[in-house]
């Protein structure tokens, strides 16, 4: 929603998002503020963005490529690679607002019409994420702390069902966004030519949308996630917490049972833990700088615009951080995610060591059989020219012998 996923202002469309409450005294901290703004925005998305983008999108498909090996299929597996692609899209369609600006009139009417779609993409695939997060944290919750029910719900065929089915939720809840905005064209008579402008439509200035759509959307992609991911991750974090207790006390009898299993899992457990965390602490801002904000213009209290635009690109980067760093968490907690990816590599790796190998071999062999054919060239010549010689040397004898006397 662009009123509220702090996302969107990558794009440029902030300036016209926040309203400039401040008054005359507060010119001072606008024009800071305004200098300052300048100099974020080219670190955040000229320096730091791209980097994060390009890591988080190749460690996403290295994520989905070792997922949906045959070898790692579970229910808990499937949820992340959903993830991995919902994480990638974002990534990408997020960048790629950062390139379309509504403040940018030299623009081609092609991108101008292309921000009201991207931030929806943005949007949709974002909170695609952020379900797909609390999906799995149930899921492994159910898993652990019910294994009999677990073995039940926790299978590879609900999970897929569960990811359609919340796709499809965020699909509904963000179609309206697609009428939030319209770019309508204005004649410049200045450099006489027409100009394009972003501008909320009417539909998005309604009190149903602004305060109805506005509070659903936020407590069900922001809020409510936050909320359940707090408790779910707490009962997660004591389980684990339980369990290497057990384990420590079981070391030390003779009944060992399956204790390599069982510390596989709780490393999995452990990591899935990791992961929330992670996205709380990267989420938590924005969610707080959306709360100070309403508040803000719920009470008509004064602020300074860029202010906020430079924390809310603070937050952007948070969120792709977020997005961009699951790789390496599974890399670190999951030896069998390094296990499979490392034999994959290895499997693209041999073919192009395969085919250096007989392009050595059939060079070796040209090179030999050149060298052979050269060596017998010289013998050759070598021995017609002896043969030569003698004959010559015979000839001159004769011709001695029978010259004049």
């Amino acid at each position: 929603m662009a009123a509220l996923n702090i996302t969107v202002n990558n794009s440029g469309e902030d300036q016209f998002r926040f309203h400039n409450a401040t008054n005359g005294s507060a010119s001072s901290l606008t024009v800071l503020t305004s200098t300052d703004l300048n100099y974020t925005r080219f670190i955040v998305q000229k320096i730091l963005v791209p980097i994060v983008v390009s890591c988080g999108v190749v460690g996403n498909i290295f994520n989905v490529v070792v997922l949906r090996s045959p070898k790692m299929l579970s229910s808990t597996n499937v949820y992340l690679m959903t993830l991995a692609i919902s994480d990638s899209l974002y990534l990408l369609f997020s960048f790629s607002l950062s390139f379309t600006l509504c403040s940018n009139h030299s623009q081609s009417p092609i991108a101008f019409h292309y921000i009201p779609y991207g931030r929806v993409l943005t949007d949709l695939f974002a909170n695609t994420a952020v379900l797909l997060t609390v999906c799995f944290t149930l899921e492994r919750y159910i898993g652990v702390c019910h294994p009999m029910k677990g073995k039940a719900w926790c299978t590879v065929g609900k999970a897929k069902v569960a990811a359609l089915i919340t796709f499809g939720i965020c699909i509904v809840n963000t179609i309206p966004e697609l009428f939030e905005m319209e770019i309508i064209s204005m004649f410049d008579s200045e450099f006489q030519r027409s100009v394009y402008q972003c501008k909320y439509t009417e539909f998005a200035e309604t009190d149903s949308y602004q305060i109805g759509y506005y509070w659903w959307y936020v407590t069900l992609f922001t809020f409510q996630p936050l909320f359940l991911l707090s408790i779910f991750n707490s009962l997660l974090i004591r389980s684990v917490w339980k369990a290497s207790k057990t384990r420590r006390q079981l070391s030390h009898s003779s009944v060992v049972g399956d204790q390599g299993q069982s510390l596989e899992q709780q490393k999995v457990t452990t990591m899935l833990i990791s992961v929330v965390i992670i996205f709380i602490i990267c989420q938590t801002p924005q969610a707080i700088l959306l709360v100070y904000r309403s508040y803000l213009k719920a009470r008509n209290i004064p602020y300074a615009v860029d202010l906020f635009r430079i924390a809310g690109n603070i937050c952007n980067l948070l969120v792709q951080i977020n997005a961009s760093c699951n790789f390496l968490l599974y890399s670190y907690f999951s030896s069998r995610f390094r296990r499979t990816f490392k034999k994959l590599l290895c499997n693209w790796k041999r073919p192009w060591r395969n085919a250096s190998m007989r392009s050595l071999t059939s060079t070796f062999r040209k090179s030999t059989s050149t060298t052979g054919t050269t060596l017998s060239s010289n013998v050759s010549y070598r021995s017609r020219r002896a043969i030569t010689d003698s004959s010559a040397k015979i000839e001159n004898i004769e011709a001695h012998d029978t010259g004049d006397l």
